[in-house]
């Protein structure tokens, strides 16, 4: 998508040796070619690492000092690709470092799926469900997270889901439709504009939909190995909220599955 068509907006700290994963995987295998970098305030900034793995004209940086940056720096940078962005693609993805999209569709490329919802005028956003990987064991960071982390949180299928933190969207935006941000899973639309899931349904939720990728899935590696779980706690997140012990008891304990087939990706 050497036009512009859709974009990649990501908040992000510190995760320098996370980060080239996320750009490979996205440009080489989704085809998005502009990603805005919202650095909350990595030291040093990410802006100075030499070699990210995709070319550089494809990176826009954005740095906040941690001194003077708000408690939900996230949502602003989010307002800030937004306002000062927008207006050059048709589309905008929100994602997180830790998080991967995956074209599940054997038949449509991302930019076909986007540009079929592109053509329903009330459509604003496309909300994409969670596939949430947990550590599988590991105590280490390994070379690669998309080869390493093959075990994921099961769908409670049974229960429609109610038990599965995979019923999380996280939202792929047309900003010309969009008004502000909701929360860091849903935006605001203009009147009559709508967030709707895969299957076209709309998203009432402020964060969830049952659970379906026949056409798209979002990995999320969320907590990674031991190591890797203990620096995000430490870091913290653009929300001034982190994550602790609780949660990666949560993810640890609950039903796993095999996912291995993000592990087919090179690069």
């Amino acid at each position: 998508m050497d036009d512009g068509y859709a974009a990649i907006c990501i908040s992000i700290k510190d995760q320098r040796q996370d980060l080239p994963e996320f750009l490979i995987h996205h440009y080489y295998h989704l085809g998005i070619r502009y990603f805005y970098i919202m650095d909350d305030g990595s030291e040093p900034p990410l802006s100075e690492l030499e070699d990210l793995g995709v070319p550089r004209s494809a990176l826009s940086f954005t740095y906040q000092d941690r001194a003077t940056r708000d408690p939900r720096m996230q949502m602003v940078f989010y307002d800030n690709c937004l306002q000062e962005r927008g207006k050059l693609h048709h589309w905008i993805a929100f994602f997180d470092a830790d998080e991967f999209l995956e074209v599940t569709s054997p038949n449509q490329t991302f930019r076909e799926i986007l540009e079929e919802f592109e053509k329903i005028d009330h459509v604003g956003a496309l909300g994409v469900n969670w596939r949430m990987h947990t550590s599988s064991g590991l105590l280490t960071r390994p070379d690669s997270a998309r080869k390493a982390f093959t075990t994921c949180i099961y769908d409670d299928v049974e229960n429609g889901g109610a038990s599965s933190d995979n019923r999380h969207i996280k939202s792929i935006v047309r900003p010309s439709k969009t008004q502000s941000h909701f929360n860091p899973h849903k935006f605001r639309m203009i009147p009559g504009v709508l967030t709707v899931g895969e299957d076209g349904d709309e998203i009432f939720s402020i964060a969830w939909r049952p659970i379906t990728r026949q056409r798209l899935a979002l990995h999320h590696y969320a907590v990674k190995s031991r190591a890797e779980y203990e620096e995000k706690v430490h870091r913290g997140n653009g929300m001034t909220d982190p994550k602790g012990q609780q949660f990666w008891d949560h993810v640890e304990t609950m039903p796993h599955v095999d996912c291995p087939e993000m592990a087919a990706y090179d690069p």
